[in-house]
């Protein structure tokens, strides 16, 4: 596993990116709230190993072989509701991820908990933007 610190982005960055999306998809969903929750359970079903810094008390990931990863699906629920499905990944070569789906004899592995905004926004975040669509 990579040693290197997450990939983060500016402030400037998140906020171009979120207008850029935003103005180009006007009735789609702007982001999603995801319950850590869901996150943790994607975690166990990869069975990632924690450990906790002493000095800053943040957790931190047991580095693997290879780097550890979530892939998020795009979706609409039978009531229409745009969704984010998040599954945890395996890989033995470290290119080819594959989703882990099921587990536990055939039990879903994909998590769904999310809500999108809009209905559930930060109005007043930098990444929100008010661009206005009839759709909302």
């Amino acid at each position: 596993m990579s040693a290197s610190k997450p990939l983060t982005r500016t402030l400037q960055e998140g906020k171009d990116w979120t207008e850029n999306w935003q103005s180009k998809h006007k009735t789609l969903s702007k982001a999603f709230r995801i319950p850590v929750e869901d996150l943790v359970a994607c975690f166990n079903e990869m069975s990632l190993d924690f450990t906790i810094d002493a000095s800053t008390k943040k957790l931190q990931v047991v580095p693997g072989t290879y780097d550890f990863s979530l892939r998020g699906y795009l979706g609409i629920d039978y009531a229409g509701e745009e969704k984010l499905l998040i599954v945890g990944t395996e890989t033995t070569d470290g290119k080819l991820y594959k989703d882990i789906t099921t587990v536990d004899g055939g039990q879903s592995a994909i998590y769904d908990f999310t809500t999108p905004c809009p209905n559930d926004c930060d109005t007043g975040s930098l990444l929100y933007h008010k661009i206005t669509s009839e759709a909302y």
